[in-house]
């Protein structure tokens, strides 16, 4: 399996996570959120020890709270700390210091290979990855992709993200379109419910897939 630029903690015991969108107040912290309640469920010692999560925008204002209609649906899904919530501004140091960049849209992961092309590898879109990591985790899949072992959280889900940057290009041309999760800001409520639903049923297929590769 070839080998990509890697992070600057390739061997460190904590895994990073960055969700990025564009203003940080919707869907990126929705995530962030979803990510740090989902993946201790699914993955046997990812807890936040072990796996940070963090969110950033590519055009937020540092400070900003969450926009009051997506904390709601955040509640909803079932995350009680929605308002302690403040936007960050997308840096090239945020990248670099990421093991995966989960972009919410397209534009968010070019924007972030922009920043920092080394950093491709390990950024994708939700949908992309999600698609993606159930492909590895598949039974009819040649996975590739040794399970949660001794060696702890942070060493499996880096090689998750190596046999996910192999297997992208594998990926059917159908599940290559369609990779956007809407952006609600400025919409209707059903705006709102719809981007939330969508974040939280693809959070919850990573996780599934993730905890089928951890336990292979």
């Amino acid at each position: 399996m070839p080998r990509h630029a890697e992070s600057p903690h390739e061997q460190g015991s904590v895994f990073r996570i960055l969700a990025v969108c564009t203003g940080n107040i919707c869907r990126s912290p929705q995530v962030e959120q979803l990510l740090r309640v989902r993946l201790p469920l699914a993955i046997p010692g990812a807890d936040a020890t072990t796996v940070q999560v963090a969110s950033a925008g590519t055009m937020a204002l540092d400070g900003d709270t969450m926009e009051p209609r997506a904390a709601a649906e955040a509640v909803r899904l079932g995350i009680d700390d929605a308002t302690a919530h403040r936007a960050r501004a997308l840096t090239a140091a945020q990248i670099e210091a990421s093991d995966l960049v989960i972009a919410l849209a397209h534009e968010h992961r070019s924007a972030a290979v922009r920043a920092v092309p080394r950093a491709n590898h390990r950024t994708f879109t939700l949908i992309e990855l999600t698609r993606v990591v159930e492909m590895l985790a598949a039974d009819d899949a040649p996975r590739g992709v040794e399970p949660l072992g001794d060696d702890g959280v942070a060493a499996f889900l880096r090689r998750v993200v190596t046999a996910a940057a192999a297997a992208r290009g594998l990926l059917p041309l159908a599940a290559t379109k369609h990779i956007d999760i809407d952006d609600p800001y400025g919409r209707s409520h059903a705006a709102y419910r719809r981007s939330a639903d969508a974040l939280a049923e693809h959070v919850d297929r990573l996780a599934a897939a993730l905890a089928a590769l951890a336990t292979q």
